[in-house]
């Protein structure tokens, strides 16, 4: 089964992405989207308490009567060592969470930094967090990883959710079974960057100029597969991700009614690469995967 589309706002309140030249998306425009999100029956929203004040926004744009499931996140914290007084802190950061999103609880709450339970005093935010669950206030618990080593040591108590980074161009999650590990044991998973901050969208010749001339051979080859198959990078992009079929949802994030109108165009509609051989388009380069790596 494939899975459902699950719509990021990071754009609604910061101006996120490499390839966005458009900024901060206006309040106007975020209305029109999560009205046009929900008659496409789009589920979930993805957001985060450091994208910005996209949770306000999305607070003050929400249909009166919506049937969002809203997944949001703890930021990584600052303190070393944490005590049982943290708990209060983390309470009120989520309760504000909820109050800016007009909502009395999540689907979800993820730890941007699982490393955070790794700390000394750790013990403190996973008794938190599992007592969120036990009261009701989210229905799912789980991380926001980059790679599969900080999957590591984790109470499986906490994941019913995690949230990864995959593409066409970033297949290690596929390739050393932690989605398939995952799915076997009950855990929903999500699959963030399918578009690589929308590298994967842009012509190699617009690519930025550190990029090594192999992933930018790649890219050209791939534009070429386009242009014998008679369609466009998006088609690859999101035909790559519906064939997950381990995924529950795939976070893409828009700037513009009309990017979502193409967006929910392209996912339903017939896919017209069924035979091609994903894994061979994969990149091998670490820092062109990891948007955290990039030169600034």
């Amino acid at each position: 089964m494939s899975p459902q589309l699950c719509l990021g706002t990071a754009q609604f309140g910061l101006a996120y992405g490499i390839t966005n030249t458009a900024g901060q998306v206006s309040e106007a425009e975020v209305a029109q989207i999560l009205k046009q999100a929900q008659d496409a029956r789009i589920l979930y929203l993805d957001t985060a308490q450091a994208y910005g004040n996209a949770e306000a926004v999305l607070g003050r744009q929400l249909p009166t009567s919506h049937f969002f499931k809203i997944i949001s996140k703890l930021p990584a914290q600052p303190q070393p060592v944490f005590s049982a007084q943290d708990s209060e802190a983390w309470e009120q950061t989520f309760l504000a969470s909820c109050q800016r999103c007009g909502v009395q609880g999540l689907d979800a709450l993820l730890l941007h930094a699982p490393a955070d339970l790794r700390k000394p005093g750790g013990d403190h935010l996973e008794a938190w967090l599992l007592s969120l669950r036990e009261r009701g206030l989210v229905q799912r618990l789980g991380v926001s990883i980059y790679a599969d080593h900080e999957l590591a040591g984790i109470n499986p108590g906490l994941l019913d959710l995690v949230q990864l980074p995959l593409s066409l161009l970033d297949q290690r999650l596929l390739q050393d079974g932690t989605l398939v590990r995952l799915r076997s044991a009950g855990i929903a998973i999500h699959a963030r960057s399918i578009y690589l901050q929308g590298l994967l969208l842009t012509p190699a010749a617009q690519w930025p100029p550190w990029t090594s001339p192999e992933v930018r051979a790649n890219q050209h080859a791939l534009e070429a597969l386009t242009q014998e198959m008679g369609c466009q990078l998006i088609d690859l992009a999101l035909g790559f991700a519906r064939a997950q079929e381990d995924l529950e949802a795939v976070v893409i994030g828009v700037c513009s009614s009309h990017e979502l109108a193409e967006l929910s165009a392209v996912w339903s509609s017939t896919s017209p690469l069924k035979k091609i051989d994903w894994g061979s388009w994969a990149l091998n380069d670490s820092i062109i995967v990891d948007p955290r790596r990039w030169p600034i």
